[in-house]
């Protein structure tokens, strides 16, 4: 007599344990592969997130990361330099925030760190040049434009290249508009001047609480600049650069005329009931550090006034050089 029951339960059991048993091979197989898959992403995810967060492996690592951070922190300079073709980030403009300065400031000194970690190591001497040149670039920053001692000493808004024009300028003049998409990215990018007239706002009342005075002569002609751009935004909205430039960008192979139509008066709102009020928002500050301004213009009367002087030529000059040697 069998030991084995010959009965419906052992029938399927037989058939599972045979199936389990022909395919036990490719269950080997598959999960051999699996896991050294799984192996090769840990380990792939391990050497990428080192290179983007921690000390790179290499220098030529270290040199693409900084330039590739930058470039991805600069919407401005994306929609100039359109990567690959693309429009990335084509409804940001630049932030201008105090929250921003920080971790720029932050960003520099982890760079310098990990540059200096690689001071030792053997390089050839265009290596070595390159080396130099980017330790000079964050040195440089960290003791000038990102220092604690003199991170607010330049004039952020002057008559010369200061953001609160070069915003206008760049919209105008970079924003492409190829589909309508884009079109409806520029409406988001001149919303988002309210914002960052007011980021510029934060920096100047904190070049308040520093003593860092912005001159006369340079605060007399930005104000005048700002009320005759708002002066045309009011009186004349549909003359001003952000419109005439968006009309031009547009043709019927982007959207139709009544889309078109559509989206002008949309801007024309934005423009009302966004733009304007932060011009006025700007133009308060600034009048009320004209009335407070004196005439005696010169980095000489900010704070440490002679060294960051010093500081400046030796940025513009690369040398060492004296003042009075200058």
């Amino acid at each position: 007599m069998s030991l084995i029951p010959n009965s419906w339960y052992w029938k399927h059991l037989k058939f599972a344990l045979t199936c389990f048993l022909c395919c036990l091979p490719i269950v080997l197989f598959f999960l051999i592969h699996f896991y050294l898959a799984l192996i090769i992403l840990i380990s792939w995810s391990t050497i990428i997130i080192k290179n983007a967060y921690f000390k790179p492996i290499s220098l030529h690592i270290l040199y693409a990361r900084v330039f590739f951070e930058y470039l991805l922190e600069s919407p401005d300079l994306l929609s100039q330099l359109r990567p690959l073709g693309l429009d990335l980030f084509n409804t940001q403009l630049h932030d201008y925030s105090l929250s921003f300065h920080e971790h720029d400031k932050k960003k520099c000194q982890n760079e310098l760190t990990y540059l200096q970690s690689f001071k030792n190591k053997k390089m050839s001497s265009d290596q070595r040049h390159s080396y130099d040149i980017m330790g000079y670039f964050l040195n440089m920053n960290l003791n000038r434009e990102l220092s604690n001692e003199f991170e607010y000493h330049d004039y952020l808004i002057n008559q010369m290249i200061g953001p609160q024009f070069d915003i206008i300028s760049f919209i105008t003049k970079f924003h492409r508009i190829l589909k309508l998409s884009d079109a409806e990215a520029y409406l988001i990018r001149v919303q988002r001047i309210s914002k960052a007239f007011d980021q510029l706002i934060d920096q100047q009342i904190e070049r308040r609480h520093r003593n860092i005075e912005t001159p006369r002569f340079v605060l007399q002609r930005v104000i005048d600049g700002l009320e005759a751009f708002q002066k045309q935004l009011t009186d004349e909205p549909n003359r001003s650069p952000l419109i005439i430039a968006f009309i031009e960008k547009l043709n019927d192979t982007i959207c139709s005329k009544e889309k078109q139509n559509e989206l002008i008066s949309r801007l024309l709102k934005i423009l009302k009931t966004n733009v304007i009020p932060a011009y006025d928002r700007l133009l308060n500050i600034l009048h009320e550090d004209l009335s407070n301004a004196t005439t005696d213009h010169g980095v000489w009367k900010l704070p440490n006034g002679d060294k960051y002087y010093k500081l400046c030529l030796e940025y513009h000059t690369t040398t060492n050089m004296s003042p009075d040697e200058v």
